[in-house]
């Protein structure tokens, strides 16, 4: 059952592509911050596309997900952790050669936003 589900949403995040990438910030690493100043995510956009490590935070500032980019293309070993820090999640990319799979959107709780 997990599996259809990653598969659905990976399915619906190909279809949405294009409109994400518009939201990339310039070429280079960055850092967004919550509201109340702790980290929000780090990442690093190549030639307008995710690259390198992307991490997302919560407001406590542990660490939510970790995920790895090659020019837009997912690779290694994606991880998502409860605000306690517990891993609750794995997905492995190392075989994965086709299409452009976007991050989940928001580190906050629900998902893809708009996806119920």
């Amino acid at each position: 059952m997990k599996r259809i589900v990653f598969l659905f949403i990976a399915a619906l995040l190909l279809t949405g592509t294009n409109a994400i990438a518009q939201d990339l910030p310039p070429d280079g690493s960055f850092i967004m911050k919550h509201k109340n100043g702790e980290t929000y995510l780090t990442g690093e956009v190549k030639n307008n596309k995710k690259h390198g490590t992307w991490e997302f935070f919560y407001e406590s500032g542990q660490i939510q997900a970790r995920e790895k980019y090659n020019e837009g293309r997912p690779v290694g070993v994606w991880k998502t952790f409860s605000p306690n820090g517990r891993l609750l999640e794995q997905n492995d990319f190392r075989n994965i050669n086709q299409g452009d799979l976007n991050s989940r959107g928001s580190p906050y709780g629900g998902g893809i936003p708009g996806v119920k």
